[in-house]
């Protein structure tokens, strides 16, 4: 079984499309990037590390704050600290959300804060869970650093850095270079990071993986076929058929699929059986114990129009070629540099970053991320040796042929 598209639930599923949109379906559901509790988790420990490895003094500490929504006040977004608008901020700090996994709305935050208070408990003299501004004065904090598990329209990491902004002494702390703005999170559309660029407060994202969505995993004739798919099923759906904002995004976590993800995935509009119902993966569990390494392994077979990668895959005089060469693959099909590489081949941004710059040294791909004439050429000798080879008889596999030849 490679990712949902194998589960014996996708088929209650699948039998909701007319036969000929099944296939479209199934193309679209092998498109899903599945993130287990396990890789969510080390992604996110992996980038705090290094936050803090970047600390100007070893006394000096990092907060760390799950992403929340923030209420408007008369219309307005308010300060994050109580009455720190003005003057000098005092007080302590907003408790982190309660854990709920079965309730999506506050499900993704309750896992982070779940994540951050282990890490601050394992990592007391490093990090602060959710201090409040005589804390963060106190321990002299270096860097203020929100995480979340996706940033998909940006709209809540955008209200988040507002509502610091609004705090005076987290400004003058900023304009004197006393304190850095760090945004964690696993995956990040490009959307959304286009969204935070115009945030009012001076910040850096950091993400395990780019986030792959419906404009960015399909193409051409492929891709109408999605858009029609997802605007035809569920029928009638109320909203964006492609999610909030028109996200498309095609990721879940264990703890829940994105409300920026296709409908059909998700929505429970006119009886329709979703793969996520209200956005949990309690229904999907068993697809989250696929291995990173066979999801990247289905996904390079798909992109280079081969079965038989496996091996090749696992040849350990090869991995950084091929490696490579999957890069070359998610270029030709459209992706353009690290960030839409990592979102379609499900890697780590950083091991994304890696094999381009390679590819570029390699003259295999151009500074804007198209597949060169040297690139076509090694895809070209790619995809020649993975042709099926002639067998010819032998004495341990001897052709069949009839040894008498009888009157009908």
């Amino acid at each position: 079984m490679s990712g949902l598209s194998g589960l014996s639930s996708s088929e209650k599923w699948f039998t909701q499309f007319k036969p000929e949109d099944r296939d479209v379906a199934r193309m679209l559901l092998d498109e899903v990037h599945l993130v287990s509790s396990g890789a969510f988790s080390d992604g996110i420990l992996r980038l705090i590390d290094e936050v803090a490895s970047e600390r100007s003094e070893p006394d000096r500490k990092i907060a760390l704050y799950s992403e929340r929504p923030i209420k408007r006040v008369f219309g307005n977004i308010p300060a994050f600290f109580p009455n720190s608008r003005h003057g000098r901020a005092e007080g302590p700090g907003v408790p982190p959300v309660v854990v709920n996994p079965l309730d999506q709305e506050v499900g993704s935050e309750g896992i982070v804060a779940q994540l951050i208070t282990s890490y601050c408990r394992a990592n007391p003299k490093i990090a602060l869970s959710h201090p409040g501004p005589t804390k963060l004065r106190k321990d002299r904090v270096s860097h203020i650093v929100i995480i979340t598990d996706l940033i998909g329209s940006g709209d809540r990491i955008f209200s988040m850095l507002d509502s610091f902004g609004h705090v005076a002494t987290l400004r003058s702390w900023q304009s004197y270079g006393i304190i850095k703005f760090v945004i964690i999170a696993y995956a990040a559309a490009d959307h959304g990071f286009s969204r935070l660029r115009f945030a009012p407060l001076k910040h850096e994202v950091r993400s395990v993986v780019g986030c792959p969505t419906i404009y960015s995993a399909f193409r051409g004739a492929r891709r109408d076929l999605v858009y029609k798919l997802c605007h035809k099923y569920p029928p009638r759906p109320r909203g964006d058929p492609f999610g909030w904002r028109g996200g498309g995004a095609l990721m879940a976590f264990s703890h829940g699929c994105p409300n920026n993800a296709p409908a059909l995935l998700w929505s429970s509009a006119n009886s329709w059986l979703p793969i996520f119902p209200g956005r949990t993966a309690l229904a999907a569990t068993e697809a989250f114990r696929v291995d990173d390494s066979e999801m990247l392994k289905a996904r390079t077979e798909r992109l280079l129009r081969t079965k038989d990668i496996r091996e090749r895959l696992d040849a350990p005089d090869g991995s950084l070629w091929l490696a490579a060469m999957a890069v070359l693959a998610a270029s030709e099909d459209g992706a353009r540099g690290p960030k839409q590489i990592s979102a379609r081949l499900g890697i780590a941004f950083g091991e994304a970053r890696t094999h381009f710059a390679l590819c570029k040294k390699a003259e295999w791909l151009s500074d804007k991320g198209r597949v060169t004439l040297l690139g076509r050429l090694e895809l070209k000798r790619l995809r020649r040796r993975l042709r099926p080879k002639p067998v010819f008889p032998s004495d341990g596999n001897p052709f069949y042929y009839p040894s008498q030849l009888r009157a009908p």
